[in-house]
């Protein structure tokens, strides 16, 4: 079985984070605190086994890790970390025992670069933080994660400066990107914990310039020609909304066309990296009449549908093991266990279909396996 390792992140696929790091560094922000691995390593709650080491605090990633640190009331983490393999993190906070939902927009990602590396992290801008709350990691891929440093930003002041900070915090925040961006894409906030939009006050700017305007020109030249203040409240409204989504979304855009199919798919599908590299990696490895299925989670339809979308026009469908006949795509057909040329499995949380052998990888649970 030969292994592909992932191309390297030269093109900065943490650059919502990067952007993010740039607007705290202007702030006037109290210094970070340096946290001993040791008191994390005895303190967090992690669904997965971690090892501290000399290192840090290590550990496995093959389908997920979550991991609680405790940090209550952190507002930004900087952490230095050391990656083999393919993970994304995720951040966000919770009560400490219950699990939250770790996609939940606006989700908060990025891909680790292979090697050392260090990541800011702002929790504010998170779904549902509070002071009240702790950090929560969530780590997937195919790789492993050793820790090597954590520094945090402890709380400052009583609740009413904490919500302010984040409302400070929340009104330029980058605009996350993934595959459901179209669905969550809400109006740009102003003041979160009052709930103003950029777009009220907008508004109300534009009243003001345009009565304002029309009625000093009544007043001064005993005239009523509201149409050119119409115009310009409406031109420059309008660019300053434009402006500050410019700001918000530019770090989110991928303006460096790949012609390279793979290329394309390890570089920029950033919120699914490991399904990025072996969709590619399918690519390079299936022949061009070969009948496809995919092995995936029983609620990861994007992850199927993605491949199966990358490999056409090749048949492919989507593997049910309890299942007699498999099915793809609307209006793509159907075919039988025993009409399958090659299997692509990615983290399904059931055996590989019988008769067939991995050939190419990813990692432990995102490989390319052929009939024996």
């Amino acid at each position: 079985m030969t292994a592909r390792a992932p191309l390297d992140d030269r093109r900065g696929r943490g650059a919502v984070a990067t952007w993010a790091a740039m607007l705290l560094a202007a702030a006037p922000l109290p210094p970070m605190q340096d946290v001993p691995i040791r008191f994390v390593a005895e303190n967090a709650g992690a669904s997965s086994p971690m090892r501290l080491t000399t290192d840090g605090l290590a550990f496995d990633v093959t389908q997920w890790v979550g991991v609680f640190l405790p940090l209550k009331g952190a507002e930004l983490l900087e952490i230095d970390y050391r990656v083999r393999g393919i993970v994304l993190l995720t951040w966000g906070s919770g009560d400490g025992t219950t699990t939250p939902a770790p996609h939940s927009p606006p989700w908060h990602h990025e891909v680790l670069k292979q090697g050392a590396g260090r990541a800011t992290l702002d929790f504010r801008t998170t779904a549902g933080w509070s002071p009240e709350r702790v950090p929560f990691l969530f780590f997937e891929g195919a790789g492993d994660v050793v820790l090597t440093g954590i520094r945090t930003l402890p709380a400052q002041g009583g609740r009413e400066d904490a919500v302010r900070r984040r409302d400070q915090a929340i009104r330029l925040a980058p605009i996350r990107i993934d595959h459901t961006t179209i669905n969550f894409l809400d109006p740009p906030v102003w003041n979160a914990s009052r709930g103003i939009f950029l777009l009220d006050l907008l508004g109300i700017a534009f009243a003001v310039l345009a009565v304002g305007g029309s009625l000093a020109w009544l007043a001064i030249r005993r005239r009523w020609t509201p149409v050119p203040f119409l115009a310009v409240a409406g031109v420059a409204v309008a660019l300053l909304g434009d402006g500050v989504f410019l700001v918000r979304v530019w770090p989110s855009l991928a303006l460096r066309p790949r012609i390279d199919a793979g290329e394309r798919l390890r570089e920029n599908l950033h919120f699914s990296p490991a399904l990025g590299a072996l969709t590619a990696l399918a690519l390079e490895s299936v022949g061009p009449d070969e009948r496809v299925g995919v092995q995936a989670g029983a609620n990861d339809w994007f992850g199927w549908e993605t491949l199966c979308f990358h490999l056409a026009p090749r048949p492919c469908v989507r593997v049910l093991p309890a299942a007699m006949v498999h099915e793809g795509l609307p209006g793509t057909g159907r075919l039988g266990a025993d009409q399958l040329d090659v299997v692509v499995y990615l983290n399904p949380g059931a055996p590989l279909l019988p008769g067939f052998s991995p050939v190419a990888s990813v990692g432990a649970e995102a490989f390319v396996a052929r009939r024996r």
